[in-house]
């Protein structure tokens, strides 16, 4: 979230050139690259300025721009410009509103405690604080604040001012300065530049007054440090180098080694070497700036660099024509939360670099493998693009990297997963009568997505009866998995409309939970054998799903709002033009969920919404962009997470969630349909 605020004191200088450096500064800063800043206010837009910006309108603007950023879970930057004052004998910067009185402290906007107050509310990922006003220095807010508070000193706070607590501040150079600065970019810097970069720079450019910078970091849990703005020297680059977090580790590790050691350029494995001969040096000389144990950290990251360096080069010659933006996400193997939050909206030869760093310097936990993950990445890669794992070149990459038996573990792994994919049992209650239960089960195990064996049941029209059932139905499935010695683990259940929002099949229960030891999936049971008006909608379903292949980062879902729905009517004609093709989500469970669940069927592949009234928060939204690429399966591993008590995770929040799941495996069954096989009642 990026807030602008440049009031104008009719007793002081002059507006014009405020607007200028004010609009200048937020050019820069709400650019689309900027990733986490966007606009706080939607009616005024970043910018807050002229001669009727009181007091008042301050401090409402930034609590308003606080809540967005709290429920978002963004990074608020807040930006003041114009002219402060400060008490006599106190460090404090006042801001000046339109109605500011001089010396009436009372009549201005006490800056540093509207910043201990933005990083305080619950939701905040942290505070930027730009400042060009005289006594600038003074907005560094009470330290003691921030470490105490109602969030038990979990803020974050940078600020980066343009004078010093009794300094004047000349023209607002520091705001133009430093809006050339973000435009041109640090050579060196990493992908992202943060206050500590900008303030060197901004030092070397601006004088007549101090530049001062102060970080606070009190959040432990943080996964990415506080950054401002993307570095426009690493975006327009041609040459290869580390992602954000490759960076980011990188920048840190040499400032603990100290200036003496350059940073690599050109980014390759030779620069590594040398870097890593030179701070193994240092180490061993004892001349370094940190402790030893950080000169270690800095050692690890230069290998884990290297590492990444090698296996993208790997993988490009390997693989290379086969790799493809979707493909570099869906190989991703199951990550925590925190680590699932940095994956990053980049694509192609980018995402590659930023995927591999995130799996080797970040996703590791403590007493793992560095290189566990990452062969799991690369396994993965190479079975989903139908590549020879057991080739010479991979084995030669494992053995570079020093990570030949996590290779082999990977690939045993891989086999497992497999295994457990290959055998498929669906469950169907598409013979329902009159919205009722029906009064039989049909049975299909399909092996490697072919049919093998089906069955009927036949059973009383209740719930209690059809779930007695579907137990049968489970040890009827394994007697065949297992003549077939394979496992069984995933199971589809056709369910009719009017059950859909009536029953949980995972939770069924013959002495254990049905959704305990399977991965259950709900889908339609129109779709098995459309009636003859509804004939096009698996046809449909599948341009659907090829659509959703090509969003490049998030998930490909359309949210919905209860307006969006209301009337059904509208929604009708809105999904007969082509509106919603992709997944659609509600957000809060519309009244009259039934009539739209029977819309959105027969329209959309897939459909999820809040198991009860609670409403999906943004953050809580945001777990479908993160997860996507393993779902329908982490629901089903978020239902059994929520019986089984296990620890909270952002993941758990996925619980909260319903769904009915189409995708190209389902209905490649469906069209087995339309076969001679299943006209004739035949099996292979």
């Amino acid at each position: 979230m990026l807030l602008i605020l440049a009031p104008q004191n009719a007793a002081k200088g002059s507006l014009d050139a405020l607007e200028e450096a004010a609009r200048a500064l937020g050019e820069v800063l709400q650019h689309d690259e900027l990733g986490h800043c966007v606009p706080a206010l939607a009616d005024k837009g970043v910018l807050l300025y002229g001669t009727d910006i009181t007091q008042a309108r301050i401090e409402a603007a930034v609590r308003a721009a606080t809540l967005r950023a709290g429920e978002a879970g963004a990074t608020l930057v807040l930006a003041f410009l114009g002219h402060g004052m400060a008490p006599p004998g106190r460090p404090e910067l006042y801001l000046m509103g339109a109605d500011a009185q001089p010396e009436m402290m009372s009549t201005a906007v006490n800056v540093g405690q509207l910043i201990v107050q933005a990083a305080e509310h619950p939701g905040v990922n942290g505070v930027i604080g730009l400042v060009d006003t005289c006594h600038a220095a003074g907005a560094v807010p009470d330290v003691k604040a921030l470490v105490a508070g109602v969030r038990g000193g979990r803020t974050r706070v940078s600020l980066l001012m343009a004078s010093g607590a009794e300094q004047e501040a000349f023209g607002l150079t520091f705001s133009r300065q430093l809006a050339d600065l973000v435009r041109r970019g640090i050579p060196g810097a990493g992908r992202q530049a943060g206050v500590s970069a900008l303030r060197e720079k901004l030092r070397h450019m601006i004088t007549g007054q101090d530049v001062v910078s102060t970080e606070h970091d009190g959040d432990h849990l943080a996964v990415q440090g506080l950054w401002l703005a993307h570095n426009a020297c690493y975006a327009s680059s041609d040459r290869p180098g580390p992602g954000a977090l490759g960076s980011e580790d990188l920048k840190v590790a040499l400032e603990t080694v100290g200036p003496s050691v350059a940073w690599p350029e050109p980014w390759s494995l030779a620069e590594l070497d040398r870097l890593r001969h030179d701070i193994q040096t240092i180490k061993a000389s004892g001349t370094g700036v940190g402790p030893l144990a950080l000169l270690h950290r800095a050692v690890h990251v230069v290998d884990g660099l290297r590492v990444c360096i090698a296996t993208q080069s790997f993988l490009t010659s390997w693989a290379g024509r086969k790799l493809t933006t979707q493909r570099l996400r869906r190989a991703l193997p199951a990550l925590a939360a925190d680590v699932y939050a940095l994956v990053p909206d980049t694509t192609g030869t980018a995402l590659l670099t930023d995927l591999l760093e995130l799996l080797v310097l970040r996703a590791p936990r403590f007493g793992d493998s560095r290189t566990a993950l990452l062969t799991k990445y690369v396994a993965a890669l190479g079975a989903d693009a139908g590549l020879d794992l057991s080739a010479p070149e991979v084995t030669a990459w494992a053995d570079a990297c020093g990570a030949r038996i996590e290779l082999n573990d990977a690939q045993e792994d891989l086999a497992r997963g497999m295994a457990a994919q290959r055998l498929r049992l669906v469950v169907s209650l598409h013979a329902t009568v009159a919205d009722e239960w029906p009064e039989s089960l049909s049975l299909w195990l399909l092996d490697g997505g072919t049919v093998r064996e089906r069955a009927e049941v036949a059973c009383a029209p209740t719930q209690a009866a059809i779930e007695a059932k579907l137990g049968e139905a489970m040890r009827w499935g394994r007697s065949h998995a297992r003549l077939r010695q394979a496992p069984l683990k995933h199971v589809d259940v056709a369910v009719p409309t009017a059950l859909i929002l009536r029953w949980k099949p995972e939770e069924t229960d013959f002495g254990v939970r049905l959704g305990v030891n399977h991965d259950v999936v709900v889908r339609w049971s129109m779709r098995l054998n459309p009636p003859a008006h509804l004939w096009w909608i698996n046809d449909h379903a599948r341009a659907g799903l090829e659509k959703m292949t090509d969003c490049a980062a998030g998930a490909p879902v359309d949210w919905l709002a209860e307006h969006d729905a209301s009337p059904p009517q509208d929604l009708a004609e809105r999904l007969r033009a082509g509106r919603y093709t992709r997944a659609v989500a509600f957000a809060q469970r519309p009244a009259h969920l039934r009539q739209v669940m029977e819309l959105l069927l027969a329209y959309v592949p897939v459909v999820l919404w809040p198991d009860s009234n609670h409403r999906l928060s943004p953050n809580e939204q945001s777990l479908l962009d993160l997860l996507w690429d393993h779902l329908p399966t982490q629901l089903a591993e978020a239902y059994r997470q929520r019986w089984q008590g296990g620890c909270a995770t952002s993941s758990d929040r996925l619980a909260d969630l319903r769904s009915v799941w189409h995708d190209i495996e389902w209905l490649d069954f469906c069209s087995w349909f339309d076969s001679h096989d299943a006209v004739h009642g035949s099996v292979t």
